[in-house]
């Protein structure tokens, strides 16, 4: 790892980060410590941090060749077809910022990669991925942390990836401090789970059509370009007709694991 420079493992590629700023290079090393790689990376962002001061946009601009911010404080921009990316931010907010626009590099490149990134809380049992979604509130963080130590790919957010033997889901370092830290990790998908709280626990089948729309409405940031959104569609339609998708009604406990690991 040079000087300044941090691969970061997202899935089965990684990024790179690279900044002059010592303090920052460490604080990026440590949140994403455990995955840090020495793998060459697909992609590397130039941060520069500065003393403007400025907000995080909540989207970005999005265009079929880039994707840019422009705000005060917050000025990027990432050229999947270039292969370049660059941040510059204010320092207050820098880590956080910074994560951001990883997140959002990362939903490019698992798209041009042919996967995509995906809201769920995934969760790995005997050797299966097992994906639970939902709206804000649903309950992800709660299943994740009904699951068994270790068990965790991620709470949040997943790349979701094609094998020769069918989609894989794969660990992201994205996490906050009220989330459940996530590991690198990949396993193949067995189910994909909407949570539904109820008093009883049970499986209920759903039709394909309300299926695609719960799957596309977890795919972040790049569903509101035109550019992107048939690809996507087409690859939600590709997981639902190989992977089982249930509503899952449960209770905020760990009994829905009973009915799923028959």
């Amino acid at each position: 790892m040079k000087k300044g420079c941090l691969s970061i493992k997202v899935g089965p590629f990684s990024i790179g980060l690279t900044t002059d700023d010592e303090k920052f290079c460490a604080r990026l090393a440590g949140f994403y410590q455990e995955f840090l790689t020495e793998q060459e990376p697909i992609l590397t962002i130039q941060t520069k941090i500065s003393q403007e001061k400025g907000e995080i946009p909540a989207l970005p601009t999005i265009n079929p060749d880039k994707i840019v911010f422009d705000a005060p404080g917050y000025r990027g921009e990432l050229n999947w077809f270039e292969k370049s990316a660059f941040l510059e931010l204010g320092g207050k907010e820098a880590l956080v910022g910074c994560d951001y626009f990883l997140r959002v590099t990362v939903a490019v490149v698992a798209y041009h990669a042919g996967g995509i990134l995906f809201h769920a809380a995934g969760v790995e049992r005997e050797g299966k991925a097992y994906l639970f979604i939902g709206h804000s509130g649903a309950g992800k963080t709660t299943t994740a942390r009904n699951s068994p130590p270790g068990s965790v790919l991620n709470d949040d957010l997943l790349i979701l990836y094609p094998s020769a033997d069918g989609w894989v889901a794969y660990a992201t370092p994205f996490y906050n401090p009220t989330q459940v830290r996530p590991r690198p990790g990949s396993a193949p998908i067995q189910k994909i789970l909407y949570l539904v709280k109820d008093q009883n626990v049970y499986l209920e089948e759903i039709p394909l059509a309300i299926a695609l729309a719960e799957m596309i409405a977890c795919v972040p940031v790049l569903t509101a370009s035109s550019f992107y959104l048939p690809e996507i569609l087409k690859r939600c339609n590709e997981i639902l007709a190989t992977i089982p998708y249930y509503h899952l009604h449960l209770l905020p406990d760990d009994s829905y694991w009973k009915i799923l690991l028959v």
